[in-house]
């Protein structure tokens, strides 16, 4: 069995300011970090460009997943659609953010 990485972009892009840059820095680890372990099988590096803005609850909207490999759409779009993140997003705003799933081992 292969572990896998999970590479997210190290920042989430929507022209953001450069006094937001830390906010999204630790918004992009909370992803990476609900997008460790995916349950699914992939060769080479496997990637995806993640479009998400937060609600008026807080919780991450997936606007849309775009990958060759629809198993990770699918995956992707269930572990991160509303959900919480501890770091504050700005509600309404869109975002995008590059995902790379890689084979170790």
């Amino acid at each position: 069995m292969l572990a896998a990485v999970v590479l997210v972009g190290t920042t989430l892009s929507a022209a953001n300011p450069l006094g937001d840059k830390v906010k999204t820095e630790e918004a992009v680890l909370e992803i990476a970090e609900l997008l460790e372990n995916p349950n699914f099988e992939y060769e080479d590096a496997t990637a995806a460009s993640v479009t998400l803005m937060v609600n008026n609850q807080g919780e991450l909207e997936i606007i849309s997943v775009s990958s060759k490999n629809e198993e990770v759409e699918a995956y992707v779009k269930n572990r991160l659609d509303n959900r919480k993140l501890d770091s504050s997003l700005e509600k309404g705003k869109r975002y995008t953010l590059p995902v790379v799933f890689k084979s170790v081992g």
